[in-house]
């Protein structure tokens, strides 16, 4: 089989492109809204893109609550998802209108920001609490870029030496459509020193 950008089926090329590259890490972005209302919203086109000063991006399409809270307040935490909250996940995945707090209609608890007045949800795995750098329109999507201020790290997922523990941290992925994978099944391969 071959797909390609001039198939009649344009949308099928293009989900075929969407559910090859898998497993897409899920930015769970909260907002706050100019009249104090809490937003909680995942984004599965979200990747690290600069190590040090550590900044990070997602990609929205349309006009969103979250991206009118973010160019408002230039604040925004994203929490990456555990195994077992994947229904949390599509539920706040919903269209709401912007007075309705998804997280809490969802049965989540939140917590208070540390750097910023954003909060983010409890229970999950790591929150980056980010400072908007730049949005960009990019192809009819919005761009958003953040600088990571700080991590909330609940100690239960750390080792004693205070790094991540790739035996407890679970991390969700987002496969294609609703389906969604955990991250659990991983092995080791240290680097080769040069002319090793």
């Amino acid at each position: 089989m071959y797909s390609s950008s001039t198939d009649e089926d344009h949308g099928a090329f293009v989900w075929m492109v969407k559910n090859a590259i898998v497993p897409r890490p899920i930015a769970w972005v909260s907002t706050v809204a100019v009249d104090g209302t809490r937003n909680l919203a995942p984004f599965s086109y979200f990747a690290p893109v600069v190590m040090d000063p550590p900044t990070v991006l997602f990609s929205v399409t349309g006009r969103t609550d979250t991206l009118a809270n973010i160019e408002a307040r230039r604040q925004f935490a994203i929490t990456i998802a555990l195994a077992g909250q994947e229904e949390l996940i599509a539920a706040t995945a919903a269209e709401e209108p912007a007075e309705v707090d998804e997280a809490t209609r969802a049965g989540l608890r939140w917590e208070d920001g540390h750097r910023i007045a954003v909060p983010h949800p409890a229970g999950g795995g790591p929150s980056l609490e980010c400072e908007l750098l730049e949005t960009r329109e990019f192809r009819g999507s919005r761009l958003v870029f953040g600088e990571v201020l700080g991590v909330v790290v609940d100690d239960r997922l750390l080792r004693a030496d205070g790094r991540l523990d790739q035996d407890r941290y679970r991390p969700v992925g987002r496969m294609g459509g609703a389906t969604f994978t955990r991250v659990g099944n991983w092995s080791r391969h240290p680097v080769p020193p040069a002319g090793g």
